[in-house]
């Protein structure tokens, strides 16, 4: 306070370019989402993803990729519509269960199956508060690895 106007200023801006410099060594804030520019987001590592279980059953398995593509599209349109949604299906068949559940975890998704009713309910919803599907998807990885 004992200081000219000039001084005064030059210590304020020295002591935002501090906070700025510090900002960027943190990284990304909160609510910045850095998903596209991530290496961990490549077809690659959103397979790495998957368990290790359900990627054996991907690759050895015959997989009926129309029933892969339509969960794809189901997930992309309600996701891309509503990203802080559940999305909730009642599936009987244990191997679609797999695969929605593969999907699930390459787009980064939360998936889990429960009883209800006598049947199995599955409930899938996004852990990020958008929803950034990969550029490639699962059906689409697993042709160009063939």
């Amino acid at each position: 306070m004992n200081r000219s106007g000039e001084e005064q200023e030059r210590v304020l801006r020295y002591l935002e370019d501090q906070g700025k410099n510090k900002a960027r060594r943190r990284g990304p804030s909160r609510g910045e989402d850095r998903r596209r520019e991530d290496p961990a987001y490549t077809p690659r590592e959103c397979f790495q993803r998957i368990s290790r279980r359900l990627r054996a059953v991907l690759k050895r398995s015959r997989i009926p990729m129309e029933t892969l593509e339509t969960w794809e599209e189901r997930l992309l349109r309600f996701f891309s519509v509503s990203p802080q949604a559940v999305y909730t299906a009642m599936l009987d068949s244990s191997f679609e269960r797999l695969l929605l559940h593969a999907v699930c975890q390459y787009m980064d998704l939360i998936s889990a199956s429960a009883d209800l009713e006598g049947k199995r309910q599955m409930k899938v919803s996004n852990r990020h508060l958008d929803f950034l599907p990969p550029g490639l998807l699962l059906s689409a990885y697993l042709e160009q690895r063939s």
